[in-house]
């Protein structure tokens, strides 16, 4: 195994912090570069053999490549180092996302949206891994909160500069990605391999009890990535169904809809500071505060009979959302000493990006179950509400420590 014991022990400060939140957001922008452009791509390939089904799948391939390969991302990285996979999977990303911009072919696009793919399952391991490496406690949460909050900010740009750059040409999109380069020079001369910690050293790893050493949390981790994608499922009902919604309810403007569409989206950072600000209750608490979001979000969706009260309950679920990620990579984190993070921290990206599959398939099925989309968010709402009762009363029962899970 990889071991740092000769290593200078230092300390990070916010040059890696934001080396991180910036590595953090280019998983994110695969595919937030590209959703705005959709039917310009469709339109520039339509004469691919079946283009509306292949040309979306250029969207969500690099997430598929996440689901299956960040597993294996977290292995090399636990074993061989966290630096060198980092910057690797930087310059693979950068090179990746730009073969479009130079290459007018399909299939140079679908082998550029895999390269990228085999780097974000790098990117994001490792940045998670690094965030935990480099701080503690209040400190590691702080930069969690700072994620969410840039990674939204971030978001909306590149949404709209997406957009511009698709009027320019069908190719332009692709040119973003090599934002990846000045983030890889970022990463070369701040990141830093971390030497191991002991509990003594790291105040909240001897508070949450995660020992120095020892065999894989396999159990734990198993439960974490369980409840990750049941919270994950829920969590992408709204993005991806809720435009389907508002049409239902009249309104057919594309412009309307992005507008009511992004109103919502505000409650994101909202969540990100509610995070920060609620640490002291713990991770499993705050993913109780999440599902109750949804609960009261979804229903309310689900209930609504005007578009603008619909916009007003996706705003409670989306602060749900804000907390929901933080929150998930803050207690898996928690679960895992130095020599295992990498690994558990690729279990948890895999378990999260899946849900982006499933959920869809899911939703498909509630709706033939409850007859329509209201009828779907109604019962995604009951499955929130029942989690977070069962939640409640596992820890009032048995207390957190009993199966294994701290905060």
């Amino acid at each position: 195994m990889h071991r740092q014991s000769g290593m200078e022990l230092r300390r990070a400060d916010w040059r890696q912090g934001w080396v991180l939140v910036f590595a953090g957001f280019l998983p994110v922008m695969a595919i937030i570069a590209l959703a705005p452009t959709l039917p310009t791509l469709i339109a520039h390939f339509k004469d691919v053999p079946y283009a509306r089904l292949m040309v979306p799948l250029l969207l969500t391939v690099p997430s598929a490549c996440i689901a299956l390969l960040a597993p294996v991302a977290g292995v090399i990285t636990d074993y061989f180092g966290r630096r060198n996979l980092m910057l690797g999977a930087m310059f693979l990303y950068g090179a990746g996302g730009i073969v479009p911009f130079i290459i007018d072919h399909f299939w140079a696009v679908v082998a550029g949206r895999i390269l990228i793919g085999i780097a974000e399952a790098g990117i994001l391991t490792v940045a998670n891994t690094l965030l935990a490496d480099y701080y503690d406690g209040e400190t590691r949460r702080r930069w969690l909160m700072i994620q969410g909050l840039a990674g939204s900010v971030l978001g909306s740009v590149l949404l709209g500069a997406a957009g511009y750059l698709a009027a320019i040409g069908w190719q332009w999109p692709f040119a973003v990605y090599a934002i990846a380069f000045p983030v890889f020079v970022g990463a070369y001369f701040f990141l830093y391999e971390p030497a191991p910690r002991s509990a003594a050293e790291t105040p909240q790893a001897a508070k949450s009890g995660v020992p120095d050493g020892g065999p894989f949390p396999l159990a734990t981790m198993l439960a974490v990535c369980g409840v990750t994608l049941l919270i994950s499922t829920v969590y992408f009902v709204q993005p991806i169904h809720f435009s389907l919604l508002l049409k239902e309810m009249g309104v057919s403007n594309p412009r309307s809809i992005g507008l009511i569409s992004a109103v919502p989206s505000l409650g994101v950072p909202l969540g990100s500071i509610l995070f920060k600000l609620s640490g002291r209750i713990g991770s499993p608490n705050q993913l109780v505060l999440v599902m109750l979001c949804y609960a009261a979000g979804l229903g309310g969706i689900g209930m609504s009979t005007t578009p603008e009260q619909a916009m007003a309950f996706a705003f409670v679920q989306q602060i749900g959302s804000g907390i929901a990620v933080p929150g998930l990579i803050a207690w898996a984190q928690n679960q895992l000493g130095f020599e295992h993070r990498g690994r558990g921290m690729g279990m948890w990206a895999s378990a999260f990006f899946a849900a982006q599959f499933v959920s869809p398939a899911v939703v498909a099925a509630v709706i033939a179950m409850t007859g329509g989309l209201h009828g779907a968010f109604t019962a995604f709402a009951g499955l929130a509400a029942a989690c977070a009762v069962a939640a409640l009363l596992r820890r009032q029962l048995q207390g957190p420590k009993k199966i294994g899970l701290v905060a």
